[in-house]
């Protein structure tokens, strides 16, 4: 049986994609849409198992399924195995968190089932702030092991069956739209985690690469008629959208999941088809620099998130010198994966089982050194996985029965504030024109040095202010003092929300005469957002008077939330800007072992700044 060619501009693609999700890890705010890289990979590995298997099919008319399995596991095991030993002997000595459920992770990867097993735990792969596991990525592997296991087979009664690679073809296509219907039936805003985790729902994009294999057989003839200017006109048109994505859509997106990401899978396949029949497509995404990547894009994609993820939580990165740190990491990754890849390339080369025998033997005959770094590793790596914790640390644990407490409170008191009153209470809270300046001029001593407390008449003065307040779990953690200070408020606060999906909150709250006289906005501890995401909020507020808390959280995206809440503060008369961060820094004992969410004296404080800057808007 011939060889079949090797394609270089695959690796192009490879680069785009992997180097898509490094940058959505690394700056969210600028390539907010950078997680498609992960379909991209998807629709690669259908593409390519399936040419694989079909090639194979037409040279001997039979698939030898081990031997497609054995080569699998060459290339998946080994960069896999050795990620495990080094995180597992290493972050047992710099923090046991990072191996908070270690041997289930160990284990639901290496069985190709980890998908369901994050699904199974409620992890969620966009929360980095709740969740900072360093293996949350390898869900997708686990759906391309899935695959792997059991298309072969699938693909060889299909074609015992039915020979005929249209009908094959138009199983596979009817395998793609439902897998894509059931991603849109399930979509629901509150939690994603179910349709992007789940193989079901995902596998549309490993199947469109699945059919490209046999439309390239199918319709050969038709698509080499194509004049070249046609191809090369669809083939960048495809490569815009592609990269276009990356940086346009988020997570957050409801297009994403209802059709989005479909969308965005058969471009893909489109611009792999190209690339795979027009040569020179091929050269053009081929160079020393994407080569390398694309060739190395498995191992880089392993190490990504275990770097960023020690890294920003070590040194408490805020997003502060970006371009530095962001080089830094990239280059802990490349070196990381260049060893990686080297140390298992030679595995790549055996043929069988009784190859890979000779191999370790000869690798560990008479060569010390090696066997005593071996060692080293096993031994540490097995006590990493010793003293690995499983379940929920205690302290998140507590946290999260606090938050749920605090979410029944609140409820409770937002019912009995709407039966006490079919309207927000009527409070006179206007200001002059100048309040905005005086303000302004006061914020930044006033947020600096601790609080002497309120007088009780500024107490009583506060007291009567109606207060919409919509943010997250730190304005949740701060509800019952925030509560003490404005009885009549109507708090709106959830666990991971983000300003980014918090429009509709707001209507809600107008709509239902909620949002009050004053407007208190607690958001940005879960991520970045734009200018035009305030803007579209104040929209809706209207000339009510409104305050944004900036965020304390040590995470990338800090900087560039306070920045963004400082440009748009300042752009509206009635905007104001609540500097916590200044006002809280220095004072650990405010918060809980996080470092960011509030223990009640912690609230306490958070809430008496807040009762200071309002008292600055209301009349004399």
């Amino acid at each position: 049986m011939h060889k079949r060619k090797y394609i270089k501009g695959i690796d192009g693609l490879r680069a785009i994609a992997v180097i898509g999700v490094i940058l959505y890890h690394l700056m969210p705010q600028s390539v907010s849409g950078g997680f498609l890289g992960v379909p991209l990979f998807f629709v690669i590995s259908g593409y390519l198992m399936t040419d694989i298997l079909l090639f194979e099919w037409e040279n001997r008319q039979k698939i030898k399924i081990r031997d497609f399995y054995f080569r699998r596991v060459k290339r998946i095991y080994p960069s896999l195995i050795v990620l495990f030993i080094v995180t597992g002997s290493v972050f047992a000595f710099i923090s046991r968190k990072y191996l908070l459920n270690f041997k289930a992770i160990m284990a639901s990867s290496l069985f190709n089932v980890n998908n369901w097993w994050q699904i199974a735990n409620g992890f969620s792969y966009f929360d980095r702030f709740a969740n900072e596991s360093p293996f949350t990525h390898l869900w997708s592997l686990s759906i391309e092991g899935q695959f792997y296991i059991f298309w072969p087979i699938i693909l060889a009664i299909l074609l015992y069956k039915l020979k005929d690679y249209k009908k094959i073809n138009q199983v596979i296509l009817f395998i793609t739209a439902l897998s894509a219907v059931l991603m849109m039936a399930f979509y629901t805003p509150e939690s994603i985690n179910r349709i992007y985790y789940g193989t079901d729902t995902r596998l549309f994009s490993v199947m469109l690469g699945a059919s490209l294999a046999f439309i390239l057989r199918t319709h050969a003839e038709k698509i080499e008629t194509i004049h070249f200017w046609k191809k090369l006109f669809v083939f960048i048109t495809g490569l815009m959208l592609m990269i276009g994505s990356m940086v346009i859509f988020s997570d957050s997106n409801a297009f994403v999941y209802r059709g989005g990401m479909l969308l965005f899978s058969i471009i893909a396949t489109i611009v792999l088809g190209l690339i795979v029949e027009v040569e020179k497509f091929s050269s053009e995404l081929t160079n020393p620099i994407i080569r390398w990547i694309g060739s190395r894009s498995y191992e880089i994609y392993l190490w990504q998130l275990p770097v960023m993820v020690v890294y920003t939580d070590q040194l408490k990165w805020d997003g502060t010198n970006a371009l530095m740190h962001g080089v830094i990491q990239l280059v802990l990754i490349g070196v990381l994966s260049e060893l990686t890849y080297r140390l298992i390339s030679r595995l790549r080369r055996v043929a069988n089982m009784k190859e890979l025998f000779e191999l370790i033997k000869s690798l560990f005959k008479k060569n010390i050194p090696v066997l005593v770094i071996l060692s080293l590793f096993l031994g540490t790596f097995i006590y990493g996985v010793a003293v690995s914790p499983s379940g929920k640390m205690d302290s998140a644990v507590a946290l999260q029965k606090k938050l749920e407490q605090n979410k029944q409170a609140i409820e409770q008191h937002n019912k009995e504030l709407s039966k006490a009153s079919d309207k927000p209470t009527e409070s006179s809270t206007k200001t002059s024109s100048d309040t905005k300046t005086s303000t302004t001029e006061t914020s930044d001593t006033s947020t600096k040095e601790s609080s002497e407390g309120l007088s009780q008449a500024q107490k009583e003065r506060v007291a009567k202010v109606a207060l919409g307040a919509v943010g997250d779990s730190v304005l949740l953690s701060a509800a019952p003092e925030l509560q003490t200070y404005f009885p009549n408020s109507h708090i709106d606060a959830e666990v991971g929300r983000q300003l980014v999906d918090s429009q509709k909150v707001f209507d809600e709250l107008d709509k239902n005469k909620q949002l009050g006289d004053v407007v208190l906005v607690v958001l940005g501890t879960n991520g970045s957002f734009k200018e035009s995401d305030i803007d579209k909020i104040m929209q809706r507020i209207g000339n009510r008077q409104t305050f944004f808390v900036n965020t304390l959280v040590d995470r990338p995206w800090q900087a560039s939330v306070n920045e963004t809440l400082v440009k748009s503060t300042n752009k509206y008369d009635n905007a104001h800007l609540i500097d916590w961060k200044s006002y809280a820094e220095g004072h650990r004992e405010w918060f809980d072992e996080d470092g960011i969410h509030l223990v009640p004296d912690g609230g306490e404080k958070f809430s008496e700044l807040v009762a200071t800057e309002v008292l600055k808007v209301l009349p004399n």
